[in-house]
């Protein structure tokens, strides 16, 4: 069957859906007393509702499995990496530790040359002045 036709029977279908039967109005007629008195001649429907009581009704829960706690509210939390450093944290302190190394490597240097320099300086002049 090709696809055309389909669309067009569904169409039709839809379309024919909406009209009102024989017997079936639009928008139901409105309540007069002959159709009230009508249904109330009728017997009761099978199906039957019960009606309320007058009191609410009571609701009871028991809890019958007791509290357990898996652990203490004062013991601090598993650490899984045992207080380890990360790898991150190795890195940067391995990082700072040689940036510091060379820092200080660097002053002690420019210490020691200050140091010779003045020791030069004060033999020169001690060489050519009476020092104690």
């Amino acid at each position: 069957m090709p696809r055309r036709m389909l669309v067009s029977a569904w169409a039709v279908c839809v379309l024919l859906s909406a009209v009102p039967v024989h017997g079936q109005a639009l928008d139901p007629p409105p309540a007069t007393l002959q159709r009230i008195r009508a249904a109330l001649e009728r017997p009761p429907s099978r199906l039957q509702v019960s009606v309320p009581p007058a009191e609410a009704p009571t609701f009871r829960v028991d809890v019958l499995v007791p509290f357990s706690a898996t652990r203490s509210i004062d013991e601090p939390p598993f650490d899984p990496t045992w207080g380890l450093p990360s790898a991150g944290e190795l890195i940067a302190g391995g990082i700072g530790k040689i940036g510091s190394a060379v820092g200080g490597y660097k002053r002690h240097r420019a210490e020691r040359r200050a140091r010779k320099e003045v020791q030069d300086a004060l033999t020169a002049f001690c060489a050519v002045h009476a020092c104690p």
